[in-house]
């Protein structure tokens, strides 16, 4: 059940098997149905998600009700409605699960516990917080002048994935365009 976690865990971090039976024990499984909720705009988000199988969305709706995305998580990877979560203020972000997902979850005083005492935990969340910067970073000044035809290579380039397992509608809402103006792209390529 946790086999994932913890090649997940061993990866990022040295690591002895009791301090790994510590962090692994905080995590409980849950399973999601396609489009189900897991932290809606306005709820305070309490739980970290790794994702055992599946796919998880975060987004926001803009002033003109267009869905934006900030991020997909797929299998093997972390997510949750970080400034949600950090700061304990109402979400302005959506996070969805996009498909029937397994996942393992940890609540924010567990989660908090093994920053504060846990030193591979701490690694693997300073990781995860270095990554997460980089990652909107290199979105955001890498999209700012980039045409639609670039957006989309870089897309093809960094997560191949999201163009196999993720809606056009939304993979169009992560790159900042219309869903039309991606199937356009996508047929000139």
């Amino acid at each position: 059940m946790y086999t994932e976690l913890e090649n997940y865990i061993k990866a990022r971090t040295v690591i002895t098997p009791k301090d790994l039976d510590q962090i692994i024990s905080c995590f409980k499984p849950i399973k999601t149905v396609r489009n189900e909720i897991l932290c809606n705009f306005g709820q305070t988000c309490n739980h970290f998600y790794f994702i055992k199988k599946g796919c998880l969305r975060l987004y926001e709706i803009d002033d003109k009700g267009n869905e934006i995305t900030g991020y997909f998580a797929l299998e093997d990877s972390i997510i949750s409605a970080n400034t949600s979560f950090i700061l304990q203020k109402p979400s302005r972000d959506c996070l969805v699960s996009l498909e029937p997902s397994e996942l393992l979850t940890i609540n924010r005083n567990d989660f908090y516990n093994l920053v504060n005492n846990s030193t591979p935990f701490a690694n693997i969340y300073h990781q995860f917080m270095e990554f997460a910067f980089i990652h909107s970073q290199m979105r955001i000044y890498s999209f700012l002048g980039m045409e639609g035809i670039d957006k989309l290579k870089w897309v093809m380039e960094h997560e191949p994935k999201l163009l196999t397992r993720i809606s056009s509608k939304a993979v169009a809402s992560y790159l900042g365009m219309t869903n039309s103006t991606l199937s356009k792209l996508r047929a000139k390529l």
